[in-house]
């Protein structure tokens, strides 16, 4: 199935939807941890209120939007599985070794440092220090999050593509055994290796197998998707059960990809969305470290005030990823091959 000019617009879109979502998930902490000892962030209700809110619900929908995206895409693609797996170790496995060997080299300088030892290393074993087993696992290898915790979407994402003609199998026989098998993965508290992965595969394929694309909920006025979500968003704050906010992901995701409606229809909105679309994946990689490790520094240097948590909770994440976009615009301008390399020439 060809895809439009407004279906590629409005999924870049939607990725740039999803990094801020993301960047803003990693923002919630009531706790930093530093070599001598863990900080606690004393916040009122209200605060807490909001942090929730916003990074353990709203903000809950951004990695399933890109599992959900990889999917429709690969499956809409119908390319062989050795052409696929021949791309994905390129835009995949490369870029996955080489920001995790990138996250590892600069905390190991860090940690050898004494006037930065104690920002990063925290609760875990110093890295030259570290086992083999301990290594592996700084790798994501028989440990659930990898040194550069977000690059665990990576690594599930390449495990799931291995098996992708499997699950459109499953799709072509029956897309709706493949849409409930999917959606009960997503929303039941299941455990194990890949289960969000599979989940939103299945449910990518069903979706690719229905013909349905991102224009499908247009038909439905924005006011009513809104109303709907938020007051999903408010049931999930007051009732607090895991079950339940896994539910409630799939009006959210919808919410988002109607929202892409209109954006799209702002033709200079659109136009900057195009533009910052470019730098999500840089966003993705360089955010959460980076996130993580000015935490700590503010932590030690600001004064523990409620103005400070609640400017530090909104301004931080902002802060960071304008600095992550500006890191590549300068790196691509001075080093493009190696940019374009460690970026799966994205």
């Amino acid at each position: 199935m060809q895809m439009t000019k407004e279906e590629s617009d409005r999924i870049r879109i939607v990725k740039c939807i999803a990094i801020v979502l993301v960047v803003f998930l990693h923002a919630y902490t009531t706790e930093v941890g530093f070599a001598d000892g863990s900080q606690t962030a004393a916040l009122p209700d209200w605060l807490m209120l909001l942090e929730t809110g916003v990074s353990q619900i709203l903000a809950r929908c951004g990695v399933p939007i890109f599992f959900l995206l990889s999917a429709v895409l690969l499956f809409r693609a119908e390319h062989t599985y050795k052409k696929v797996i021949a791309k994905k170790v390129r835009t995949l496995l490369v870029p996955y070794l080489f920001w995790n060997t990138f996250w590892i080299a600069v905390f190991l300088m860090l940690q050898s440092l004494p006037f930065t030892v104690a920002y990063f290393s925290g609760n875990h074993t110093p890295i030259l220090q570290c086992s083999v087993r301990e290594w592996l696992g700084l790798y994501g290898i028989g440990q659930e999050y990898p040194q550069c915790y977000p690059l665990w979407f990576m690594r599930d994402l390449m495990a799931v593509i291995l098996i992708f003609p499997l699950i459109g199998k499953i799709a072509d026989k029956s897309p709706e055994i493949a849409l409930c098998i999917g959606t009960g993965l997503v929303i039941l508290p299941f455990s194990f290796f890949g289960e969000t992965a599979l989940g939103w595969f299945l449910v990518g394929a069903a979706v690719v197998k229905k013909e349905m694309t991102i224009l499908f909920f247009d038909r439905y006025a924005m006011g009513k998707i809104a109303v709907l979500y938020f007051g999903c968003v408010a049931a999930a704050l007051c009732l607090d059960n895991t079950t339940l906010r896994n539910i409630f992901l799939l009006p959210g995701i919808v919410f988002w990809l109607r929202l892409s409606k209109e954006i799209y229809e702002r033709k200079k909105l659109r136009q900057i969305f195009r533009r910052l679309s470019e730098w999500v994946f840089i966003v993705y990689v360089l955010h959460e470290m980076t996130l993580s490790s000015l935490r700590k520094i503010c932590f030690r240097l600001f004064p523990a005030t409620l103005l400070f948590w609640f400017l530090e909770y909104l301004l931080l994440p902002i802060v960071v990823m304008a600095g992550c976009i500006l890191a590549g615009m300068a790196w691509k301008r001075v080093m493009p091959g190696l940019y374009q390399f460690s970026t799966g020439k994205r």
